[in-house]
């Protein structure tokens, strides 16, 4: 789990980035959660197969607008987290 700690910290690797954070979670679900529940909703016959086309159709447009945001967000809240203290030394 040391991986996942540096995913969502900051450069202290101590503090939680919100973005980081948030970008992670919004990864999970268009990656993971999304594909899974297509796939067992239309295999359960709960959802017809043309309904999750046009999702993910319409997720083309969307999913560009959402990582430029998510990498904006990064980008602009980066400058107030805390920044590793030079007397720690480097984990990495």
């Amino acid at each position: 789990m040391g991986w996942l700690k540096e995913v969502i910290t900051g450069p202290d690797n101590q503090t939680v980035a919100i973005g980081r954070l948030i970008g992670m979670a919004i990864a999970i679900v268009l990656i993971l959660v999304f594909p899974t529940l297509a796939v067992v909703t239309t295999t359960m016959g709960l959802v017809r197969i043309e309904t999750w086309s046009g999702l993910f159709f319409i997720l083309q447009t969307y999913i560009p607008l959402i990582v430029a945001s998510v990498g904006f967000l990064v980008w602009g809240t980066n400058g107030t987290e805390p920044k590793q203290s030079s007397k720690e030394p480097d984990n990495g």
